[in-house]
């Protein structure tokens, strides 16, 4: 005898719900939460050479005042995050970073950045990032 078409019907749902169902258990092998990110760590020379910078340009920034010596603070760092990718994705990850790092290394050349360029943090002229 020949079985019928709405035998293979059912045949063929079952076989399907048995393999649909045996992909639900606890352990599928897959990550259901992407890691979490951890913050890249700057390197000490990149710091230095950002304290650098900033020690050079202080006299020039003061004369050019507030307002643009910001805007030339964001252009250093642009220039700093382009040579150094890891500064780069650390700012992207930690804006506070640049205030983190300057304490460190250099507070003297922060303190007088942040009366240059009349804000409170490092941090709030980071225009552009």
């Amino acid at each position: 005898m020949r079985p019928t078409a709405p035998r293979y019907a059912l045949v063929l749902a079952l076989a399907a719900a048995a393999l649909g169902l045996s992909g639900c258990g606890e352990e599928s092998g897959y990550e259901t939460e992407p890691p979490a990110p951890s913050e890249p760590t700057i390197s000490p020379a990149s710091v230095e050479e950002l304290c650098g910078i900033l020690d050079g340009q202080k006299g020039t920034w003061k004369a050019l005042g507030p307002p643009v010596a910001r805007v030339a603070f964001t252009g250093a760092m642009r220039l700093w995050t382009v040579q150094d990718t890891v500064a780069n994705a650390a700012l992207s990850y930690n804006r506070d970073i640049v205030d983190i790092v300057t304490v460190r290394t250099c507070p003297v050349v922060r303190d007088h950045m942040l009366t240059v360029l009349a804000i409170p943090d490092l941090r709030a002229a980071l225009g552009g990032f």
